[in-house]
């Protein structure tokens, strides 16, 4: 709805302003939730140093943006993203008053409450962006409703999860989790430059009506599968740590929440690149038409994203900070040099990068992650296989029945079609073929939560 009412260079003015804020919110907790997680021995005076620390580094934070704000405008060749990073850099504060709240309610397997947060921050940020576009605040809507969730989750979890500050002396005992979560927020700065890198290089070169366009094909393209996948994801620290000294069943978490992200992530990939056209027909209008191709493209990237995400977990989750820290510190230098080479090709190339280094640069991580769990490459595609095998079947179908509808359909009756065969299809597979795995998975996470 918003999107009808703002226009590309709104969000491209955004985007310019996020790409900086964001790489100032990976490090304003030192990694130290993560640790927090991880290390569950941490708590009483030492955790009270540690949220002090957090608190200082995200008030720190946001003064340095302050300061930055106006250059960042010269590199972006924008002079109105430097009032927008100057308020947006209060995030690192507000965010950073998250940290031991957070960290405590995943480590007491809290992911109702979490999950009741995330929700709520949804609910807020959408009810101001929708109030601010009607209102004509154009990039400003963004702006206040990106602060409004923050705010009110962290409110949330204070709420939920009081807890006490001590100013950050005698760090010299924190010596070991400082070094742990220093090594995490070298991991999340890595992070951080290579998955902005494409659209840093897509606003320096191509600009911001390329850039807005482009963020919003990353956005259909990943925010669905990334927010299912979220909820699944949010057991893994509790869980995966809980049982980082036995193989055997780390192993087992691993390939049955793998499979469980395969069945619920790669149909929304693959239905979303086969009606990417009528999507963006209906949802944004045809002035962002540029977004159809990209949108196709990095439909495929999701897919195969979504159904490694859990390497990296299972590094962090058994303590293996340094492992995890230098693979993204591979792809940091790697794939921003792809990015630049397909942006030469414009939105598409740059989309096609993804497609083809990102499994690349991953070789790595899958191959230490698959022997820290002591399984073969063959266990973990046949993880994927049956949501795999569904979606190709479901993919098809639709193209063939878009094939065949008539020309003059109208687009909201073509993707009500489209929708209901891909359904149909992809229940019919699973169910036909692959029931009893369905099942299995179904009844390992029902004796999950039971226990």
């Amino acid at each position: 709805m918003a999107a009808r009412l703002l226009v590309p260079g709104d969000y491209g003015i955004m985007s310019m302003a996020m790409l900086a804020v964001g790489l100032v919110r990976m490090v304003d907790d030192l990694g130290l939730d993560a640790v927090l997680v991880q290390n569950r021995g941490i708590a009483g005076d030492s955790q009270a140093r540690l949220a002090g620390l957090a608190i200082l580094i995200g008030a720190s934070a946001t003064a340095l943006m302050a300061l930055l704000a106006q250059p960042i405008a010269v590199f972006f060749r924008e002079p109105e993203v430097a009032a927008v990073v100057g308020v947006l850099g209060t995030l690192t504060l507000i965010e950073a008053l998250q940290v031991i709240p957070r960290a405590a309610l995943q480590r007491a397997l809290e992911y109702r409450r979490l999950a009741w947060a995330q929700f709520i921050q949804v609910v807020a940020t959408q009810s101001v962006l929708v109030a601010g576009a009607y209102l004509g605040w154009r990039y400003w809507a963004l702006v206040s409703s990106t602060l409004a969730g923050a705010g009110v989750v962290t409110a949330l979890l204070i709420a939920w999860h009081p807890y006490a500050v001590r100013w950050p002396r005698g760090m010299v005992k924190l010596a070991v989790p400082l070094l742990q979560g220093w090594r995490i927020l070298v991991s999340r700065v890595a992070w951080y430059a290579y998955s902005s890198g494409d659209q840093t290089v897509v606003g320096r070169l191509l600009g911001k009506d390329a850039l807005g366009a482009y963020s919003f094909a990353t956005t259909f393209s990943t925010t669905i599968s990334q927010e299912i996948a979220a909820v699944v994801i949010r057991v893994v620290p509790g869980v995966f740590s809980s049982v980082q000294d036995r193989p055997g069943e780390l192993r087992r978490y691993f390939l049955i929440l793998t499979e469980l992200l395969a069945y619920l992530t790669l149909p929304v990939s693959f239905g979303i690149a086969v009606t990417a056209d009528l999507l963006v027909r209906i949802v944004l209008g045809p002035q962002w038409d540029a977004v159809v191709v990209p949108l196709q493209v990095l439909c495929i990237y999701a897919a195969f994203y979504s159904c490694q995400v859990l390497n990296a977990h299972v590094l962090l989750w058994t303590g293996q900070f340094r492992a995890n820290m230098w693979l993204n510190v591979l792809a940091a230098v790697l794939l921003p040099i792809a990015f630049y080479l397909g942006a030469q090709g414009g939105l598409p190339g740059v989309a096609w990068a993804w497609v083809v280094a990102f499994p690349l640069v991953n070789v790595p991580a899958f191959v230490i992650g698959f022997r820290t769990i002591r399984i073969g490459l063959g266990a973990w595609v046949s993880a994927i296989w049956p949501a795999l095998g569904a979606c190709l079947a479901m993919a098809g179908g639709v193209l063939a029945l878009r094939g065949v509808l008539p020309d003059a359909l109208p687009a909201p009756v073509e993707a009500a079609f489209s929708v209901a065969a891909g359904g149909l299809i992809y229940a019919a597979v699973l169910g036909g073929f692959f029931r009893r795995r369905v099942v299995a998975v179904v009844a390992f996470l029902r004796l999950i939560r039971s226990a």
